[in-house]
């Protein structure tokens, strides 16, 4: 039987050479050793999926964990905010029990004298040689002096300072007419001014001399001192004595 000779046949070198070369690889690989727990799967490889489901888990565990850190916050910022109370408006039945305050009496003096520099009432000063102690606020400086108003046998009225001229000490009204003699060295017949510090008697029925045409009640008619007391105008309103102005 004759082979034709345009079919040509494949030689054992050439069938071995169209062997895939990865049949000649695995034949020189040495096989992993088998490790108990330990899964040989390659690199690359999906393997069973259980490293997927862990990353899942901790996802969803992330996402309580803030929710949770979240609603603590808001609870927290809750309580903490100040509150701000709101006082009940009180009811008709605690309105009509309240007290109502009565109006206070009415004053001696006139809107027009308030805030003025009131010695006495007329009232207080009704009969001769009545006094009354006062303090004079001087209009600019504010300052506070301690004052006399007296009324005169005549009906005049006489303020004065109770401070000494050019000292310290505070002035007296001297009813008592024997101590005026025993204590002063002085017969008056009538109450005087007197200045215990230098034993100075001034007359309030008598007016002297401070030089050229100033003249003022309460003349020196015994001791060393060196000028009348200091003066105040007065005058009557109403039934205020009001004191005006300081020397």
């Amino acid at each position: 039987m004759t082979i034709p000779t345009d079919s040509p046949t494949k030689s054992t070198a050439t069938i071995q050479a169209e062997k895939p070369a990865t049949e000649k690889a695995d034949k020189f690989h040495a096989a992993m050793p088998q490790i108990p727990g330990v899964s040989n799967v390659p690199p690359g490889s999906s393997g069973t999926g259980s490293g997927a489901g862990s990353r899942r888990l901790v996802q969803i565990g992330g996402i309580i964990v803030a929710v949770l850190v979240i609603g603590i916050a808001i609870i927290w910022w809750m309580k903490s905010r100040p509150r701000t109370t709101v006082d009940p408006s009180p009811s008709d039945a605690a309105l009509s029990e309240t007290p109502v305050p009565e109006p206070p009496p009415p004053s001696s003096t006139s809107p027009a004298e308030e805030g003025t520099n009131v010695a006495a009432t007329t009232e207080e000063l009704s009969k001769p040689w009545d006094v009354k102690k006062f303090t004079f606020a001087k209009p600019f400086t504010g300052e506070r002096v301690p004052a006399m108003v007296v009324r005169l046998p005549g009906g005049e009225l006489w303020a004065f300072s109770l401070q000494e001229p050019y000292g310290k000490c505070e002035l007296d009204f001297e009813t008592d007419l024997s101590r005026l003699s025993t204590e002063y060295g002085y017969r008056a017949g009538h109450p005087m001014v007197v200045n215990p510090c230098n034993r100075t008697v001034y007359d309030p029925l008598k007016v002297g001399s401070l030089g050229g045409n100033v003249w003022v009640r309460g003349e020196i008619v015994h001791g060393g001192g060196l000028r009348p007391p200091i003066s105040i105008d007065v005058q009557v309103s109403g039934h205020s004595i009001v004191a005006d102005r300081i020397e």
